[in-house]
């Protein structure tokens, strides 16, 4: 027995493509072995006697699932295309929205009352360390230094939340209803403290780690821009 061992462990491993050279040098062995044909490939129809197996149907029928599986591939492709752009509109539409605030005050109006709507969130915000200039600290919510780095971790640009709750730093009265956010670390330079943009939605796994954040980062760059023009800092 020992020795039947070692002898099949020391046999040579046959290749698929060594099994399909064969078959093209000695295409009647299919022939001469159809009840194996029709054991080997599930699907196939043979004749009462088992010497003939039928392959129309079984190039049908798999020709049929190949072209299903193409068409659920294309439909999840047009989706996911109509998706894209419309997220991307709505980006866009916010950035100008963002840009033509006149005013730190009516930055935190745009910010918290229009972006929800644009975006199609339940809440945004934004929230920096203390650090900015009282005029411009009046309209966002204050965290302790450290705060962005132990919310999101260290250099991280974005965090996207599948499951949150009760964030009352960031979203204040409406942290109730924030079951998933995305998060977008804001540095508008020009000494001003370090923040972040924060969108939430009360339907848990509206944000997934999995999800894309270019056009997040976008938005926050144009954040950024705002907050630097109308938070300067004090002399």
């Amino acid at each position: 027995m020992a020795d039947q061992d070692t002898a099949a462990a020391e046999a040579p491993r046959i290749t698929a493509r060594q099994v399909k050279e064969y078959l093209r040098a000695h295409p009647q062995f299919l022939a001469d072995n159809m009840p194996l044909v029709a054991e080997l490939l599930p699907g196939l129809s043979a004749r009462d006697d088992g010497n003939v197996v039928d392959l129309r149907d079984y190039v049908v029928e798999r020709l049929r699932r190949e072209v299903e599986e193409l068409k659920a591939s294309a439909k999840a492709l047009i989706t996911t295309t109509r998706s894209n752009m419309s997220t991307q509109e709505r980006t866009l539409q916010a950035a100008l929205a963002v840009l033509a605030a006149g005013g730190m005050d009516a930055l935190a109006r745009v910010i918290t009352d229009e972006l929800p709507v644009v975006l199609q969130v339940d809440v945004v915000t934004f929230a920096f360390e203390a650090g900015l200039p009282k005029p411009a600290a009046l309209f966002v919510q204050e965290l302790p230094a450290g705060s962005i780095d132990a919310l999101m971790g260290d250099r991280v640009t974005a965090r996207l939340r599948e499951s949150v709750g009760g964030e009352q730093p960031l979203y204040g009265a409406a942290a109730a209803l924030v079951a998933s956010d995305a998060l977008v670390r804001l540095e508008p330079g020009a000494g001003l403290p370090q923040g972040v943009l924060a969108l939430g939605t009360r339907t848990e796994g509206s944000f997934h780690p999995q999800q894309g954040t270019e056009l997040l980062g976008f938005l926050a760059r144009v954040v950024e821009h705002a907050v630097e023009r109308w938070a300067q800092p004090a002399a």
